[in-house]
C-alpha cells in the first residue's frame, strides 16, 4: 500500500473518530478500523486518570489483548509512560533488547511473542491525555511512515476525546436544564424570532392545557388562540401581565428576550407562575383591612363623641356615669376584637405552646360552669354529657377557648326557655396500625338557627349572620374562625348543622390521646 493510499485511509479513520462523540464508540471505531492504516498484533490505549497520578491500559484489539494486569501504572512507568512524559513517539524495534521493562506490562508483551512497539502520545491541546500503543510480533515492524501515521491517528484520537468531552458537557447541561424545567411548577414556553416553539416544559399541560411533547417545532399561532399571551410572544418585548387560565386560575406571565453569551437573539420565553393563591390572599387582606377599619373606626368615633359630650357637660351632668360606662363598654369590645385577632394570628402561624396530654372532661365542665350564670340569667338550660374520662393531646388553653366560643354562642343565640348541651363521645379506633380513636365534641342548642344561605360562610373571618334576630347581639365575627383554626391545629375538623328557627349543632373532632 502506497503512502498516499494509507493517508487516504487515515483520513477516513479520522472522520469516523470525529463522528463518534461517545468514548466507547471512539474506542470501538478505532478497534474496527485501525488495521486499515497500520499493521499490528496488539492495539491498546493508555489513559491517564483524572488526578494524573497514574494511567490505565485499555486493550482494544489483537490476539494478545489480555496482556496486562489491569493495575494503574505510575505516570512515567513503562514505554507508554515515557511517551506521555516526553510527548514524543516511542519506537522500539526489539522489546527483548530494551532494558528496564515493566514485568507486568512490556514483560507480558514479550512473553506472548510481541517484539516491535510503536507508541504515540495522545494530546488535547497542550495536555497529554495518554498514549496509543501498536505492537507486532516481527522485529523492526515499524518504520518512519508508520510513525507519521500513528501520530496522525493519535491526534485524531485526542480530537475524538475532546469532542466526547464537549458532547458530555452539553449533554449534562441539557439534562440539568431538562431536570430544572421538568421540576418547576412554572410553565415555560420559548419561541424563536420566526414564531416557532423551541421549548415547552411539562407545566404547560396543567396550566395551559397543551401537550409539551407536541409543541416543539410547531408554529405559535397553531398553539395559542388569540389572547393576551400570544401578542406578547409575537412582539418579543419584555413585559409582565396577569393572565386568566382556562380553568379559572390566574397566572403572572413574564416575557423575556433570550440571547446567547455573544448577544445573538435566540427568541423570547414566557414564564407563567400560578398566582391564584396570592390573589386570594390579597383579596382576604383587603377584606381584613376594610373590616377591621370599619369595626375599629365606629367604636373610636363613639368614644370621641361621648368624651366630647362629657367635656362640655362636665361631671355634674346626671348622664356622666352612663357615658363613662358606654366608653368602657366600647373599649372592652375593641379590646376583645384586638385580642381575637392576635389569637387567630398566633394559631394560624403555629406560634403555640406544645400540646400535652390532658383530660377533656374537666375542661368541658369548667366551660359549662363559667357560662352557668349567663345561662341562668337568660333562662337557658345548659347540660353536659361526657364519659368519665377522655384523654386528648392538646393545648388546654386553646381547647378551652374553642369550647367557650361554641358554648357561649349556644347560650347567646338561644331565647329564654331554650336548651343548650355540650356532648362528648369517643369512637374506638381500628386494629393496631389502623385509624386512631376519635373524640367528637358537639354543642347543640334550640336557638334561632342559621339561614341556609349563610351556612357556608359562618367560619369565615368577620362573617356574621345579619338578621333582625342577631341585630342586637354583639360579637367580633372571629369566634368561629378561631374555633376552626384551633380544631385544624389539633388535627381535627369542624362543621355545623342548622335550621333557621330550630337551632344549631356545631361539631368538631380531635384525635384521642393515649390512656
Amino acid at each position: 500500500m502506497t503512502l498516499v493510499e494509507r493517508l487516504g485511509r487515515v483520513s477516513e479513520l479520522l472522520i469516523a473518530l470525529a463522528g463518534s462523540p461517545i468514548p466507547t464508540h471512539v474506542f470501538q471505531t478505532l478497534a474496527d478500523q485501525a488495521e486499515t492504516v497500520i499493521a499490528f498484533d496488539y492495539l491498546a490505549v493508555c489513559l491517564r486518570e483524572a488526578e494524573g497520578e497514574a494511567y490505565l491500559v485499555h486493550p482494544l484489539a489483537g490476539d494478545a489483548a489480555e496482556t496486562h494486569a489491569g493495575r494503574p501504572f505510575a505516570p512515567e512507568e513503562g514505554l507508554p509512560g515515557r511517551a506521555m512524559a516526553t510527548g514524543r513517539v516511542v519506537l522500539v524495534d526489539d522489546l527483548t533488547a530494551e532494558p528496564d521493562l515493566v514485568p507486568d506490562l512490556e514483560g507480558r508483551w514479550t512473553a506472548l511473542g510481541l517484539r516491535a512497539a510503536l507508541i504515540a502520545p495522545v494530546r488535547r491541546g497542550l495536555e497529554v491525555l495518554g498514549a496509543l500503543v501498536f505492537a507486532a510480533r516481527g522485529r523492526s515492524a515499524y518504520g518512519p511512515d508508520d510513525v507519521q501515521v500513528a501520530s496522525l491517528v493519535a491526534a485524531g484520537l485526542g480530537a475524538g476525546f475532546e469532542t466526547s468531552r464537549i458532547y458530555q458537557s452539553l449533554s449534562d447541561e441539557r439534562s440539568t436544564l431538562a431536570a430544572v424545567l421538568g421540576s418547576t411548577q412554572d410553565a415555560v414556553v420559548m419561541v424563536n424570532p420566526d414564531g416557532i416553539v423551541l421549548l415547552a416544559n411539562p407545566a404547560v399541560r396543567p396550566m395551559l392545557g397543551l401537550e409539551p411533547e407536541a409543541l416543539g417545532g410547531a408554529p405559535l399561532p397553531a398553539l395559542l388562540a388569540e389572547g393576551p399571551l400570544r401578542p406578547l410572544l409575537e412582539a418579543g418585548e419584555p413585559a409582565t401581565i396577569e393572565l386568566g387560565l382556562p380553568d379559572g386560575r390566574t397566572a403572572l406571565a413574564s416575557v423575556v428576550p433570550v440571547r446567547t453569551a455573544y448577544g445573538e437573539a435566540v427568541g423570547v420565553a414566557a414564564i407563567l407562575r400560578d398566582i391564584t393563591l396570592l390573589k386570594e390572599l390579597e383579596g382576604m387582606k383587603n377584606t381584613f383591612v376594610n373590616t377591621v377599619s370599619h369595626d375599629l373606626k365606629n367604636p373610636l368615633g363613639a368614644i370621641v363623641l361621648t368624651a366630647e359630650m362629657m367635656l362640655r357637660s362636665g361631671p355634674a351632668d346626671p348622664r356622666h356615669a352612663a357615658r363613662c360606662q358606654s366608653i368602657l363598654g366600647v373599649t372592652r369590645s375593641m379590646t376583645e376584637l384586638i385580642t381575637d385577632l392576635l389569637d387567630l394570628g398566633k394559631i394560624e402561624s403555629g406560634l403555640e405552646a406544645p400540646r400535652e396530654a390532658v383530660d377533656l372532661v374537666p375542661l368541658v365542665r369548667d366551660v359549662a360552669s363559667s357560662l352557668q350564670v349567663q345561662a341562668e340569667a337568660k333562662k337557658v338550660a345548659l347540660a353536659v354529657e361526657t364519659p368519665e374520662r377522655v384523654p386528648v393531646l392538646a393545648t388546654p388553653g386553646r381547647l378551652t377557648q374553642a369550647l367557650l366560643n361554641l358554648a357561649g354562642n349556644a347560650v347567646k343565640y338561644t331565647p329564654a326557655g331554650g336548651r343548650a348541651r355540650i356532648g362528648v363521645t369517643v369512637t374506638p379506633g381500628g386494629a393496631p396500625g389502623g385509624a386512631a380513636a376519635l373524640v367528637t365534641v358537639s354543642v347543640t342548642d334550640t336557638g334561632i338557627g342559621i339561614p341556609a344561605a349563610d351556612l357556608p360562610y359562618v367560619f369565615d373571618k368577620f362573617y356574621r349572620v345579619k338578621s333582625k334576630a342577631t341585630r342586637d347581639i354583639e360579637g367580633t365575627g372571629l369566634g368561629l374562625a378561631i374555633t376552626r383554626s384551633v380544631g385544624e391545629a389539633h388535627g381535627g375538623r369542624i362543621w355545623v348543622e342548622s335550621e333557621e328557627g330550630k337551632g344549631s349543632t356545631f361539631t368538631f373532632t380531635l384525635p384521642a390521646g393515649s390512656n
